[in-house]
């Protein structure tokens, strides 16, 4: 799991929780959780959808933890964040506007477009309804293409579908 899955479940916690090092945490956390839990996975869901389930909700614990709030503003340093193999310069930009996007609106957008999973998959994984799962993807993207105007010569979001 930890070979297949590492890379993918490390970008994915440190993009939701801002902090590379947090992230170390989260997904060993994770992984640990899913060791424990194995004998009670029931492969309902594929094997990358249930760990990603474990590090969302994982990463949800860390970000109600007090002392998380108080460190919140703090800027995520891109250069911490492993480059998915296909990054181009452009997706800084778009990553930085994400970073932005309330919790809520950032990890639907992170698990439907850079984990490619589908609105049922993220409805899933995070507990919530597929309709509550589109509106935050709407809005989220609204949020993205008003904070991105101009920066693409007004088709911000021209390369997200």
């Amino acid at each position: 799991m930890i070979n297949t899955y590492g890379d993918q479940l490390y970008r994915l916690c440190v993009l939701i929780l801002g902090d590379a090092h947090l992230a170390e945490d989260a997904v060993q956390d994770t992984l640990l959780k899913a060791w424990k839990g194995l004998n009670g996975y029931q492969g309902q869901a594929s094997e990358k959808t249930w760990l990603t389930t474990i590090a969302v909700n994982v990463c949800r614990d860390y970000r109600r933890l007090n002392w998380f709030r108080r460190r919140a503003d703090e800027e995520t340093l891109l250069e911490q964040i492993p480059a998915p193999p296909t990054s181009e310069p452009q997706d800084d930009l778009i990553l930085r506007a994400v970073l932005h996007l309330q919790p809520r609106y950032r990890e639907p957008i992170l698990l439907y477009y850079w984990q490619e999973y589908t609105i049922r998959e993220i409805a899933q994984i995070t507990g919530e309804k597929e309709n509550t799962i589109s509106t935050r993807l709407r809005r989220a993207r609204k949020q993205l293409e008003e904070e991105l105007k101009g920066v693409f010569d007004g088709t911000a979001l021209e390369r997200i579908p």
